[in-house]
C-alpha cells in the first residue's frame, strides 16, 4: 500500500504529537516541583600541604518537593570575597527525604597561589589584618546530580553568604 503525500504529513503531524504528549508526560513524572536549595553548612581545613590547601565543606540540600531526591554527585566552586578560593567535586550518594534535608560533604582544594590571593585580597580591601569576628562574603556555585525514578538531571545553584573566620580551624 502506498500513502501520497497527504496521508504522509498526517501521520508526520500525529507522530509529532504524540512524540511531544509523551516527552510531557515524562516531563511530570519527573516529579520535581523546585528545585533543590543549596548552602554552605560548615567549612573546615582539612590539610595544608606545599602546593593546596584541603577543605571540607558541608552542604545542607533542601528538598521542597514531596518525592526524595538521590544525590549522585556535586561539583562546586567557592569565592571568597569574591574572588576564587576553591574547587571541589563529590560522589555522595545519599537521599534526601520529601521535605527533608541532609548535609553533604564535599572537599575542594585551593592552590597555594589562590589562598595567597585571597589573603592579599583581604588585607588590601581592609587595610589591616581580617579579624576572626568579621565575617567573610562568600559565593557557592555549582551543580548537583539529582536522581528521581530512575532518571537523572544536573540541578545548578548558587549560594551566597557570610564564613565567619572563627570556625576555620584545622581539623584532623
Amino acid at each position: 500500500m502506498r500513502i501520497d503525500g497527504l496521508h504522509a504529513k498526517i501521520v508526520g503531524v500525529l507522530f509529532l504529537c504524540c512524540s511531544l504528549l509523551l516527552l510531557g508526560g515524562c516531563a511530570k513524572m519527573y516529579g520535581l516541583k523546585e528545585e533543590p536549595k543549596i548552602s554552605v553548612a560548615d567549612i573546615r581545613i582539612q590539610e595544608v600541604k606545599a602546593m593546596e590547601g584541603v577543605f571540607l565543606i558541608k552542604l545542607r540540600v533542601l528538598n521542597p518537593n514531596d518525592v526524595p531526591l538521590d544525590i549522585h554527585g556535586i561539583n562546586c566552586d567557592l569565592e571568597i570575597n569574591g574572588r576564587h578560593f576553591a574547587s571541589g567535586i563529590g560522589d555522595s550518594s545519599q537521599t534526601v527525604a520529601a521535605f527533608g534535608t541532609t548535609l553533604v560533604p564535599v572537599q575542594v582544594y585551593a592552590s597555594v597561589l589562590d589562598m595567597v590571593a585571597s589573603v592579599a585580597d583581604l588585607l588590601h580591601t581592609a587595610g589591616k589584618l581580617p579579624s576572626k569576628d568579621k565575617p567573610v562574603p562568600y559565593t557557592l556555585k555549582g551543580a548537583v546530580r539529582i536522581g528521581i525514578h530512575g532518571f537523572t538531571k544536573d540541578v545548578p545553584f548558587n549560594s551566597s553568604g557570610e564564613l565567619s573566620l572563627k570556625g576555620l580551624a584545622l581539623s584532623r
